[in-house]
């Protein structure tokens, strides 16, 4: 029965990974042959960790559980503690942005499901043009929104697969894009019969590119070489793809106390990344984390084009999240008599102030 259990992980891994590959064939090659495509994709901020209990992601993909894997993976909605259980964070974003995040998961038997809204605030941006560097004295707030579905069942006492549907549509004046994007994943508790041994793994934003439409696109000009008048013509603007990840992430629990976690993550349009996490619990009282963050890989430039290297000497191209990360959660059960929470993180930031995450959670 375990050997069943094995090909059938192994058998989804391998899939999902293929889909990784077949949609990043460009990561390496054809007209993007040479290297990265940092800052190239559509819809970024679905790359933003959202909640505060996995900082930036060590282990998060194989131990998430409740509404709080909604955004790590899906498979472990249904693994959540209580029946129904909501969550609420915001993330200090850089450049005096935020990040808000917000869900709701219901667990019955087997199945659970949860819905999920994530959202940035960017603020007001002035209006420049050529002709007004400085400023036109117009504003403009761009907006950056996703809403998600998920579906999550336990496959048997150890295993649980999910999958989530996200709509994300950002924009700015009268330009807008939209995307429907594909999560989905599997978890699987005391892998090989090892206690507290679990492991898990997703694909994310799996989906097609964005296409970006809306009256902001619009121009008037004359055809050169033509008797036609003044007119509006649309600029077509090109197709953007999202940014596609595949994340494979293992956690070691000793007791009820201490854990160790890791994940690997390899993303189309940045350098993979290795996120670790460890973590001390007294039960029903208080946990505290400390976690790091580092690219795998080394991106330069040479003759125009970015390329690979292993010298860390030569990074021309960082995260900026990169580094050491701590935060922690205070329960409230004892005190307020349900299955209450409070998360905090703070995750460093390259060149800008560091981000403090606070999140909210709620059980029924």
């Amino acid at each position: 029965m375990i050997n069943k259990r094995i090909i059938t992980i192994a058998s989804v891994f391998a899939i999902f990974a293929g889909s990784l590959m077949a949609q990043g064939s460009l990561r390496y090659g054809g007209d993007n042959a040479g290297g990265m495509r940092n800052g190239t994709a559509a819809a970024s901020q679905l790359l933003i960790p959202q909640g505060a209990a996995y900082l930036t992601g060590g282990g998060a993909v194989a131990t998430a559980t409740g509404v709080g894997a909604t955004y790590w993976n899906p498979a472990g909605v249904v693994r959540a503690a209580s029946s129904l259980e909501t969550t609420f964070s915001n993330r200090s974003y850089i450049a005096d942005m935020s990040v808000m995040f917000a869900g709701a998961a219901m667990k019955s038997g087997k199945n659970a499901v949860g819905i999920s809204i994530r959202s940035i605030d960017i603020g007001e941006i002035p209006v420049t043009t050529v002709f007004s560097p400085d400023g036109t004295g117009e504003k403009f707030s761009p907006s950056n929104f996703t809403a998600g579905l998920t579906f999550s069942r336990m496959m048997s006492s150890k295993t649980s697969m999910g999958i989530s549907v996200n709509a994300t549509s950002e924009g700015f004046k009268r330009v807008k894009g939209q995307a429907l994007t594909i999560d989905a994943g599997v978890q699987y508790t005391d892998f090989l019969s090892v206690s507290g041994l679990d492991v898990g793994v997703a694909v994310r934003n799996f989906g097609r590119p964005m296409r970006y439409d809306g009256s902001g696109l619009l121009h008037k000009a004359v055809v050169l070489g033509s008797d036609r008048l003044t007119q509006f013509y649309k600029v077509e603007p090109a197709e953007f793809d999202v940014p596609m990840l595949f994340e494979l992430g293992a956690s070691y629990s000793i007791g009820n106390m201490l854990s160790v976690s890791g994940s690997y993550e390899s993303n189309n349009f940045e350098q993979d990344k290795l996120k670790l996490m460890g973590a001390y619990t007294l039960p029903g009282v208080v946990t505290v984390r400390a976690g790091y963050l580092t690219d795998m890989e080394t991106v330069t430039i040479n003759d125009d084009k970015q390329t690979t290297t292993v010298d860390e000497s030569e990074r021309e191209i960082i995260d900026i999240f990169g580094g050491i990360s701590f935060g922690g959660s205070v329960y409230l059960q004892k005190v307020l008599g349900i299955n209450a929470s409070i998360d905090y993180a703070y995750i460093p930031a390259e060149y800008f102030e560091g981000n403090t995450v606070f999140t909210l959670n709620v059980g029924f």
